[in-house]
């Protein structure tokens, strides 16, 4: 009957086509807007007040730093050369920058390098990715029944003033792949299409482990073949992987987890402005307290994923476990995004899946004329999260960009906990 009433509810608005945009979407609109308007106020004073680049241009950065990268490294491929330079050092001293990622993830890559121009092959994807994502939500609005220009506006402003998009495609990095799988995981678990979801998942945890976590999701509904055949994925993709990188699987292996742990252990011991800018992961907080606390850092790695596994345990099978699915999936990506040592802002747009849950729960309580409880402030949360760093940072005043954005998403974890996010009990 629920589902019989809401049905109806849609069809209406679909037939008046003006359906009024939920309080919380026009909220996070708004203040979205603002906060990209802000980027450039905030930036012309610091460029009046004399602050270097880095400062006041949120992408200052090599345009497409990340895509040049490896296009050394790639002309070695299938040679030991690949993982261990002339020197047979791996990262961090490579002679061209060996592969900083797990073997999936350097196997996905290589097309790239073949292509005759790399970056216009990473364009054309991020560009269908892209609109492939905005016809989707205007087509979901309108069917809603939003007025067209509102069904049009909405989704297209908010990709076009997006930092971690802008910064994503800036970059050229590979996280645009994962998040294709990611999200693609997402809409297929949210139709009920588990195995889709778990091979989409366990590709995606085949390139960077973390969406590993993502997995969990299936099992409150009892897909414990669906959770095998996710991590059969990411254990079959990762060991073709290693097979097809060559020259053999023993020297795939051994530099890859040279390389990919190498790489995170330099960057975990650092404590520059760059991480405390970029870096958004809570490893930053917990540097702080370790700081304060004269605990030594280089003792900190075990405890921090003990810590943090212990939490999201106790987080996911104490409370989410019988929550609503949208704060399972907003608890899962904001962990996802926060709980990783090595975090930066292009992973933010993991957090654009369960933001259209969100908002598809705000157009159900129009529709149905309700409200929920908790929704506005954690739809909001979302805004310093996909605005520039430049607008959250100010050194001499001790305030970065990682460590706010950290506090935020430890909210969002939090927010998840807290307020169920459906509509008459249902999800």
């Amino acid at each position: 009957m629920a589902n019989q009433a809401r049905e109806t509810a849609g069809g209406a608005g679909r037939a008046r086509g003006r359906m009024r945009l939920p309080v919380e979407l026009r909220a996070f609109w708004v203040a979205s807007l603002a906060a990209f308007a802000l980027t450039f106020l905030v930036g012309w004073l610091k460029y009046r007040a004399g602050q270097s680049w880095y400062n006041w241009d949120p992408l200052s950065d090599p345009l497409f730093g990340d895509l040049d990268e490896y296009h050394g490294t790639y002309t070695l491929l299938h040679t030991a050369a690949f993982f261990f330079n002339v020197a047979g050092r791996p990262w961090p001293y490579p002679l061209w920058g060996a592969v900083a990622y797990p073997p999936f993830a350097a196997a996905v890559m290589a097309p790239l390098y073949r292509f005759p121009i790399p970056i216009l092959l990473y364009l054309i994807v991020a560009g269908a990715w892209l609109t492939a994502l905005v016809g989707w939500a205007i087509r979901g609005l309108m069917r809603a029944g939003m007025v067209p220009a509102t069904a049009v506006l909405l989704p297209l402003t908010l990709v076009a003033i997006s930092f971690p998009v802008e910064r994503l495609v800036h970059e050229g990095n590979i996280e645009l792949v994962m998040w294709v799988f990611t999200a693609l995981g997402v809409w297929a678990w949210w139709r009920g299409h588990d195995d889709a979801a778990a091979v989409l998942w366990g590709l995606a945890a085949a390139m960077k482990l973390f969406p590993m976590v993502l997995l969990i999701l299936l099992l409150p509904r009892g897909k414990w073949r669906a959770f095998a055949v996710g991590v059969g994925t990411f254990v079959g993709a990762t060991v073709l992987s290693l097979w097809w990188l060559g020259p053999s699987l023993g020297v795939a292996w051994r530099g890859s987890l040279q390389n990919v742990f190498g790489y995170q252990g330099a960057r975990v011991s650092e404590w520059t402005l760059r991480e405390l800018v970029a870096n958004h992961s809570v490893m930053g907080l917990a540097k702080m307290a370790a700081l304060v606390a004269h605990f030594p850092l280089d003792k900190m790695t075990l405890p921090y994923y003990a810590c943090g596994a212990l939490a999201m345990g106790v987080a996911f099978f104490g409370k989410l476990w019988k929550m609503p699915a949208a704060n399972q999936l907003l608890a899962v990506s904001a962990f996802m995004v926060m709980f990783p040592p090595i975090s930066y802002y292009h992973t933010l747009t993991h957090l654009y899946a369960p933001l259209a849950v969100l908002a598809w729960v705000a157009i159900r309580a129009e529709q149905a004329g309700v409200r929920v409880r908790g929704l506005l402030g954690t739809m909001l949360l979302f805004v310093p999260l996909f605005t520039a760093f430049t607008v959250t940072t100010y050194p001499q005043a001790r305030v970065y960009c990682g460590l706010v954005q950290a506090l935020v998403l430890v909210a969002l974890f939090c927010c998840a906990l807290e307020y169920p996010f459906a509509v008459g009990g249902t999800d």
